[in-house]
């Protein structure tokens, strides 16, 4: 968890106290608080639990924790993991056993650097929850027949299969790439219709969309598929001498059918090694396939940020006029050791209106991609995210129905896991590109979360599927 004191092992400790402590290390002369915070996780799994009410504790005070519990499967609360933030100079008298069993009111005794032990009493509430999460798999670059581990620039969903771009720059051997949806079996590779692909993705009909990015002069193109056997049909070609900012598709999203109706196209620039300005988006929009501009609109965001933005990625939730738009930036140094660049998030309607700014405590400093989704009226985000320095990345799933929780709520607020309703395990990375993208596909009361592990590594690099099962009221 963030926020909170470093943990470490209280079994060092002379008592052979086997609990996890994290502890203070600041000059208070004498601790008498004694518990300042703690989680709980069931053990085996790995998203986090956080209390109803957040510390520091008193003496005598019951803590809550609320795990969901789905009729047809019932959480096991007889294995829990208690991992416990203590002031300076307290340990938990006797020490905790490896797992807890919190069928049943749980006593937890610290004693002071002054010699005070307080009694804090743990209690677990079985909830209906609002949803319930599985790893369905993961597929390593081995499993997948990458070429290029390092560059999965993208992922989508076209159907009943998933979307995959292996490859890179200019080079002969780029592939896209079409996998069963279910067990990641290799459908059709696909020869990259020009250099310079960026991303692939797919419209809401699942169409396959190359953005080939404006390097080199070339300009920002488009290349649609009708389905994963056809030829290509370049479907925008706008170039660079007509106004096309420099590495304009390096990020790029779409929303609606571009064979009929209406549909738009959004692109942004990234990569500053290659001169990238980024600080607007861009819209294309199309009717029945055919650009109504082959020059976009520029939407200006610079009073959102200083200086400019290393990548960023945007998404338009539906083609309606006053749909909700989520971008994400964010501004990398390797020197920022005091974290001041990092990621933001914002929700706005067109032209910036309405504009809001997800918590950033939420996050960690990379936000490298995310997917806004609907379930009977819900709405859920889901990212990627990946600390300063670190060589692990995780999934983070938000229930963001409750526009107020967008801004209000963050790690340190009470019933945090009624926002934060899921976190992944941490994927071993080394992500030198600082590539990572969601998928999801809904299908009735089920979401099916697919997000790209990206590493030099073969063995590091994949995709992990989630399945997550949403419960409408009548049923938590």
């Amino acid at each position: 968890m963030k926020n909170i004191f470093k943990s470490l092992l209280l079994a060092t400790y002379a008592f052979c106290i086997t609990s996890c402590g994290e502890v203070d290390m600041g000059n208070t002369p004498q601790a008498e608080e004694g518990l300042l915070s703690l989680t709980a996780k069931i053990a085996g799994e790995s998203q986090i639990f956080s209390p109803t009410k957040r510390g520091p504790y008193k003496d005598g005070d019951i803590i809550e924790f609320k795990f969901p519990s789905p009729i047809e499967d019932p959480v096991d609360l007889s294995k829990v993991n208690l991992i416990v933030s203590l002031e300076n100079d307290c340990f938990v008298q006797p020490g905790l056993p490896g797992t807890i069993d919190l069928t049943s009111p749980f006593e937890l005794r610290v004693k002071t650097a002054i010699g005070i032990v307080k009694t804090y009493i743990i209690k677990a509430i079985p909830v209906g929850p609002i949803a319930t999460f599985k790893k369905s798999w993961f597929k390593n670059g081995n499993d997948l027949d990458y070429i290029w581990p390092v560059w999965i620039s993208s992922i989508a969903i076209s159907n009943n299969e998933f979307v995959l771009y292996d490859g890179v720059e200019n080079y002969d051997e780029s592939y896209i790439k079409v996998y069963g949806e279910q067990n990641a079996d290799l459908k059709k590779k696909i020869k990259a219709p020009h250099t310079f692909i960026s991303q692939v993705k797919t419209d809401d009909a699942g169409h396959i969309v190359a953005a080939r990015e404006n390097i080199y002069g070339a300009g920002f193109m488009l290349y649609y598929y009708e389905d994963m056997n056809s030829e290509p049909k370049l479907l925008l070609d706008y170039m660079h001498d007509n106004g096309c900012p420099l590495m304009l598709g390096y990020r790029f999203s779409i929303v609606g059918n571009l064979k009929e109706g209406k549909a738009y196209v959004y692109a942004l620039s990234g990569n500053t090694y290659f001169g990238a300005q980024g600080k607007e988006y861009y819209r294309f929009e199309f009717n029945d396939g055919v650009p109504v501009s082959t020059v976009p609109v520029k939407v200006d965001f610079s009073d959102n940020i200083t200086g400019v933005w290393e990548s960023a990625n945007i998404q338009r939730l539906t083609t309606t006029d006053n749909s909700d738009i989520y971008l994400s930036y964010f501004q990398y140094s390797n020197s920022d050791t005091q974290q001041l660049l990092g990621s933001h998030l914002y929700c706005f309607n067109e032209e910036l209106n309405n504009l809001t700014e997800m918590n950033r405590k939420n996050f960690d400093y990379k936000l490298l991609g995310f997917r806004v989704f609907e379930i009977d009226g819900h709405r859920f985000l889901a990212m990627l995210t990946q600390a300063f320095g670190s060589s692990s990345v995780c999934m983070k799933v938000f229930d963001i129905t409750d526009k107020n929780n967008w801004t209000a709520m963050n790690p340190d607020s009470d019933n945090y896991n009624e926002f934060l309703i899921f976190e992944s395990e941490q994927y071993a990375v080394n992500n030198i590109n600082q590539w990572g993208d969601v998928a999801v596909k809904v299908d009735n009361n089920k979401a099916y979360i697919y997000a790209t592990i990206v590493s030099a590594d073969k063995s590091q690099s994949g995709v992990a599927m989630y399945e997550m099962r949403y419960y409408p009221p009548t049923q938590q």
